[in-house]
């Protein structure tokens, strides 16, 4: 969890130089926005709570090496658009987790489970 607020909160400055090259901000960023893409699908797709946090630590490692591969300050020379889809892909990724272990932790049957209508069945023994 840690290393997700880090990147939201680098990312979220954009004060970045005009003046150095963006070229490593932009790798930085496509590899981040494919990573967390990557992990959204595999933390909702976990079948159980093990896998599900073996999935979440993955991704906080992940992403911890994504961000200790480019030289400080790479992150503020990204573009506000850039940082805007960080941060709505990082949200997605949140509440795809998130929803995944509450249906993990509190199953949850269909409504109306059976072949047939219970209710009618019911109302059917009693007007005999």
């Amino acid at each position: 969890m840690a290393g997700v607020a880090a990147v939201v909160a680098a990312t979220a400055c954009s004060g970045g130089k005009a003046t150095k090259d963006r070229s490593g901000a932009v790798r930085m960023f496509f590899e981040t926005a494919s990573l967390i893409e990557n992990y959204t699908g595999r933390v909702a797709e976990a079948p159980d709570s093990a896998t599900w946090a073996n999935v979440c630590l993955q991704f906080e490692d992940s992403l911890e090496k994504i961000n200790f591969s480019y030289p400080a300050d790479t992150d503020l020379l990204l573009s506000e658009g850039q940082n805007d889809t960080i941060a709505r892909l990082l949200k997605a990724y949140i509440e795809a987790r998130d929803e995944r272990i509450l249906t993990i932790l509190h199953p949850s049957l269909p409504l109306d489970s059976l072949a047939v209508d219970s209710t009618a069945t019911i109302n059917n023994m009693h007007s005999d």
